[in-house]
């Protein structure tokens, strides 16, 4: 086979990827951002719709900050590439999810590289179609805590709910006291602070969802000393 026929690499995409996120970081540098935190594993071919889709993957840490500050869907338009065949730029349309660039919809995915010069393309009028964010740990995380009154629950971070598992034992995050420690609780409903620079980094504060709130009403500045005890 030639090497002139060779199939589009992930080196492809990462490179694409990075230009877009260059051509958009005075309005969304977020994208960027999600870069930085994430890797592709590799790429794959749709045909409903047609298109690439990109395989990303992250480390523990940064999966944290991800799921804590970049938690989106997105279909976006406004990026157009120049097709070499056509001699003209075309609009295509992209697919982000956690700000990274997910998926592509275009004809003829495996030779995007061929048909579209990667290095030439344009930002028009930007729009984002926002879609609904599922998130089945936080759906998980309320059946554990179905025990508490919709106020009480109200105090908690519930929207950005993650499983974290521990010596074969997983946890739901509750509250995230922001340097890379949560407040979380397990299947059975007990309360854990998860401190992941002390010795003791699972350590249990609390037997029932309803006892927690003996100790917390709102102000996580009132758990900090739970959390290095």
């Amino acid at each position: 086979m030639s090497i002139f026929n060779r199939k589009i690499k992930k080196k492809h995409i990462e490179q694409f990827g990075l230009k877009i996120a260059e051509l958009l970081e005075s309005e969304m540098p977020q994208i960027k951002t999600a870069i930085g935190l994430s890797k592709i594993y590799g790429i794959g071919f749709m045909y409903e719709p047609i298109g690439i889709y990109v395989s990303r993957g992250y480390n523990p840490k940064e999966f944290e900050i991800i799921n804590r500050n970049h938690k989106t869907r997105y279909n976006l338009t406004g990026i157009s590439v120049f097709n070499k065949k056509e001699n003209e730029f075309q609009p295509i349309k992209l697919y982000y999810q956690s700000d990274g660039l997910t998926e592509i919809e275009i004809d003829n995915p495996e030779y995007f590289h061929k048909t579209f010069d990667l290095n030439q393309i344009q930002k028009n009028q930007i729009e984002l179609e926002h879609l609904k964010m599922e998130n089945p740990d936080q759906k998980t995380a309320e059946k554990i805590l179905k025990s508490l009154s919709q106020e009480q629950i109200e105090l908690l971070e519930l929207d950005y709910t993650f499983e974290i598992e521990f010596d074969e034992k997983l946890f739901y995050t509750i509250l995230d006291m922001e340097d890379g420690n949560y407040i979380a609780v397990d299947k059975k409903g007990k309360v854990y602070r998860l401190n992941h620079d002390h010795e003791e980094m699972v350590k249990l504060i609390a037997d029932k969802p309803t006892e927690f709130f003996k100790i917390y009403n709102g102000k996580k500045s009132e758990l900090e000393n739970i959390m290095y005890e």
